[in-house]
């Protein structure tokens, strides 16, 4: 940004837009940096002191070599960048993450977590011709610029505003984890089998179909008719109908619609346990097809089965046993249509399947309105972050 055309109050620096009175440091010149001295080994299961080591998750240790305010940060390896700690109290390291401490008086040391954890990724994938980051030099660290408000009240503004967001952040991701975790026992307790319910056939209420067939890559390139992807029947029990491809479908071409109430399974996996995840499709959608990877199974018309309540108990424990058991391969698993035909499934009454498919479905409806509100709240932290770290908006 041309200096004239700076909002008044403001100047252009190293670190971008901000205001007047804001200064800028060499984190070299604002802290001390080292690195631990310790081994991954020296971690001991329920120790008394946190041990960080090159991951964001926090071992334990029952010594420590530090005591006081810092930023951690690994070295090496996948979480160069990503993974961040800041802690103020008795703590140890790993030889390969940086301790960033001893912070002085021009700076508050959250403050600084905020910023470096937010910002040193992007600084050093700047630094490098590469799609990715191996190590992290000390000097890339040491001369990274940070922007300074001139008082430490005003850092602290801005860190407890942030804290405050992911402390609410924090929050809702605990909510959505015990909400998982309630519907996960619900379905293990629901779908197990109970004494009247009756053993079916699969072949015998409904019959399986084949995906896109004969299809080349130019036909995905430019197309116009809708498909269903793997990943949108590996993800979900119930199909995302905002998720689809598409592809071209010649007028004499024979392929096989995708229908509303149909199921879909993935037959072919690397692992038994991935093979025959089920979704099934609840809107009516003109012209819309299954991916080559997957099959669909229709029931039959006469079927009062509840496709919604076959979909949960597929991907629910008793169903994964049961594909489990019928996956067949060494490097790569298949499930045929022939064994899929076979299989026997022990199903209750169908209204009790409509009962059990509504409680499941209004579970996933809770945790998806409570996901929309998670990313909202990273969206409102993000615009807090670019505005409150660069003076935008000030709060003293």
């Amino acid at each position: 940004m041309d200096n004239e055309q700076l909002p008044k109050g403001y100047k252009n620096t190293e670190v971008g837009v901000i205001p007047e009175d804001w200064g800028i440091g060499s984190i070299k010149d604002l802290a001390l940096i080292k690195t631990g001295s310790r081994n991954t080994q020296d971690k001991i299961e329920g120790g008394e002191y946190p041990f960080f080591v090159r991951s964001q998750i926090v071992e334990r240790i029952n010594s420590y070599s530090y005591d006081g305010e810092a930023v951690l940060t690994a070295g090496d390896g996948v979480g160069v960048g990503k993974v961040m700690h800041y802690i103020n109290g008795k703590f140890d390291c790993h030889q390969r993450v940086y301790r960033i401490s001893d912070f002085n008086k021009k700076i508050s040391g959250y403050y600084f977590y905020l910023y470096f954890s937010n910002n040193f990724l992007n600084r050093i994938m700047q630094m490098t011709a590469k799609s990715s980051v191996d190590s992290v030099r000390m000097d890339m660290i040491a001369n990274m610029q940070i922007p300074l408000p001139p008082t430490k009240s005003e850092q602290t503004a801005i860190a407890t505003a942030l804290s405050d967001a992911d402390a609410l952040i924090n929050s809702l991701e605990k909510l959505i984890a015990k909400k998982r975790n309630i519907k996960q026992g619900a379905m293990q307790h629901l779908l197990k089998p109970q004494e009247g319910w009756e053993v079916k056939k699969l072949g015998n209420i409904g019959k399986p179909y084949g995906g896109l067939s004969g299809k080349s890559k130019l036909d995905f390139a430019d197309g116009k008719f809708p498909y269903i992807p793997f990943m949108n029947i590996m993800s979900n029990p119930i199909i995302d109908t905002s998720y689809v491809d598409y592809v071209n479908i010649g007028v004499d071409e024979n392929q096989n619609k995708a229908l509303k109430g149909d199921l879909f399974f993935n037959g072919s996996s690397e692992t038994p346990e991935e093979v025959g995840m089920c979704s099934v499709l609840l809107e009516d959608i003109p012209n819309l097809y299954l991916n080559s990877f997957c099959f669909g199974f229709r029931l039959n018309k006469d079927s009062k089965e509840n496709g919604l309540y076959l979909s949960y108990y597929f991907r629910s424990s008793e169903g994964r046993k049961l594909f489990y058991s019928m996956a067949q391969g060494a490097t790569r698993y298949n499930l045929s249509k022939s064994n899929f035909n076979k299989m026997e499934v022990s199903l209750p009454q169908p209204e009790q399947q409509n009962e059990i498919a509504t409680i499941l479905s209004d579970m996933d409806a809770e945790i998806q309105a409570l996901e929309t509100k998670l990313e909202k709240y990273r969206k409102i932290k993000l615009g807090m972050m670019q505005n409150l770290l660069t003076g935008k908006i000030r709060l003293v």
